[in-house]
């Protein structure tokens, strides 16, 4: 399981935020802006809003049903496209079409004043490297240091754009673990937020090597087990320090 020959890149990512010029002051300005924005932009309002918010206990709401629930105050259209955004298939044109079948259905609703307007804004990714890994251990010791955006860009973000499989799942899956992919596919789907997401995953991939742990340690010799326990203990010295750190 842990003969894992090709260099997976863990990256973290650094969204642009740029402004599109296109606003909407009702309902069906937002339903003919959602038709026509870049997928960026879809991005942005719909998939991007977990991240500003990563340790949340509850996930932020979609910029668009945000606006609907708490400008126009139609509570109805702003849960059922809240729904929409979050249990949809993945990919912009699957999105785009929810929402406008929720948008759709909608009666007419207020008008408001250009200060109150939706503005629609688009995000532009920029990866950022942070470490190639030759192994299992070695990807998820750097996955248990990285920062809430290298969890979203390989599991969210990139998935969500390809229109297929993430690449981390599928790193796992080439590297025979396809469980530990099935079960971390799983939770990204699952709609958590991405600090519950990183817990819940790093405590699956500990879990997973629980049995080969047993099994090193039940061959080794006794100097090795004490090689082993000092590099324990101060894994866990380091981590205490971390929590501690300001």
């Amino acid at each position: 399981m842990n003969d894992y020959r090709p260099a997976f890149e863990v990256c973290g990512v650094v969204h642009l935020i740029r402004p599109l010029g296109r606003t909407a002051n009702d309902l069906e300005a937002l339903r003919r802006g959602i038709a026509e924005v870049e997928p960026a932009s879809l991005f942005y309002h719909a998939v991007q809003p977990p991240l500003r918010a990563p340790a949340s206990s509850d996930l932020p709401p979609d910029d668009f049903s945000a606006w609907i629930g708490g400008v126009l105050q139609d509570y109805g259209t702003a849960e059922r496209l809240s729904f929409a955004t979050q249990h949809g298939a993945p990919g912009p044109e699957p999105l785009r079409a929810a929402i406008q079948s929720v948008l759709e259905r909608s009666q007419p609703n207020r008008h408001v004043p250009d200060d109150a307007a939706f503005a629609f804004l688009a995000a532009d990714t920029v990866s950022v490297p942070i470490v190639e890994c030759d192994d299992l251990e070695t990807l998820f010791e750097a996955l248990a240091h990285a920062d809430a955006s290298a969890w979203f860009y390989h599991l969210i973000e990139q998935p969500w754009f390809s229109g297929g499989p993430s690449t981390l799942t599928q790193a796992l899956r080439e590297a025979g673990a396809p469980r530990l992919a099935d079960r971390i596919d799983l939770l990204a789907g699952s709609g958590i937020p991405l600090e519950k997401l990183r817990r819940e995953a790093l405590r699956t991939w500990r879990r997973s090597q629980l049995g080969s742990r047993m099994a090193r340690a039940a061959a080794s010799s006794d100097p090795e087990r004490a090689d082993e326990a000092r590099d324990a203990v101060a894994r866990l010295a380091r981590r205490i320090v971390r929590g501690r750190t300001p």
